[in-house]
């Protein structure tokens, strides 16, 4: 009996354990400030992708969060759009004619070309192989700091993540699935 007890003790401190990991191993991405010359290569490249994406608003005052799916599509040298279907249809699109600073962030990584971004970000790096975390914060003199705080992105062989911070507390989790 006391064996019984005792076996099912270590079972729920294993379940414990295999469910708090993941945040443990990335739990202090923002205490390993980087140069992006030094993450690059562990960075997978960017290119055309079409993939579904799940994606949650959380904002101050408002006690449920805001669920949309759809389709989400990258095509490289032109921009990021997202087909809602989930509450209702429409698109966004983030190209060179909509949406300019949003659209030279996404090439700037899509070309891995970040040097305009290192100028209004501060980045952060945690790996635990094949998974990574990116942080990018803004640097504390840039416009963008007054109302962006931080935003994530993880992933392994592709972009899994991304959850975009705001200073009046509101976030956005985006989820990516090939």
């Amino acid at each position: 009996m006391h064996f019984i007890k005792t076996k099912k003790i270590l079972y729920f401190i294993i379940i414990i354990i295999f469910f708090m990991l993941p945040e443990y191993v990335f739990a202090d991405v923002w205490e390993n400030q980087v140069q992006i010359e030094n993450i690059t290569a562990k960075l997978p490249e960017i290119k055309s992708i079409k993939c579904k994406f799940r994606q949650e608003k959380l904002l101050p005052d408002i006690e449920k969060p805001i669920l949309s799916s759809g389709d989400f599509e990258f095509i490289e040298n032109n921009g990021v759009y997202f087909y809602t279907t989930y509450p209702v249809k429409y698109t966004v699109d983030y190209t060179n004619k909509n949406y300019k600073q949003i659209n030279d962030i996404i090439r700037a990584i899509s070309e891995k070309k970040y040097k305009k971004l290192e100028k209004e970000f501060n980045f952060y790096f945690q790996e635990n192989k094949p998974n990574w975390i990116v942080g990018l914060k803004p640097d504390e003199n840039q416009k963008t700091a007054d109302f962006l705080y931080s935003i994530l992105i993880e992933g392994s062989d592709y972009i899994q993540k991304i959850k975009i911070e705001m200073h009046n507390g509101s976030s956005t989790t985006l989820w990516f699935e090939k």
